[in-house]
């Protein structure tokens, strides 16, 4: 079974710290709906539209979204990005380390 939670802290005192990977896909859904010209994909049963693991101590997002037809794409999804990432940051203390955004798709 993959592991479902991300290890945030791990404290003799206090006891250990995680993160269930919903919190993150939660995180990354809201800061796509509050983007201009992004719009989230549907999972299906075989592919999620979100994903996050940790790497070397680095947590790693991969988001699939479907851009307005006409948005300027780069700067779209550097926008998508740095919103992601604040948006982490400012919720659970976790810089990511890479967000890879893929367009999948256009809506006219």
């Amino acid at each position: 079974m993959a592991q479902e939670y991300i290890l945030i802290n791990n404290d003799k005192e206090n006891g250990m710290i995680t993160l269930s990977k919903g919190v993150f896909d939660a995180i990354m859904l809201i800061s796509i709906e509050d983007e201009e010209n992004v719009f989230p994909v549907e999972s299906g049963a075989l592919r999620k539209s979100s994903n996050c693991k940790i790497v070397n101590n680095e947590l790693i997002v991969n988001v699939d979204v479907k851009l307005k037809y006409g948005a300027n794409v780069n700067e779209t999804c550097e926008n998508l990005q740095q919103r992601i990432d604040s948006s982490i940051f400012q919720m659970t203390n976790l810089h990511c380390g890479q967000i890879d955004v893929n367009v999948v798709g256009f809506v006219f």
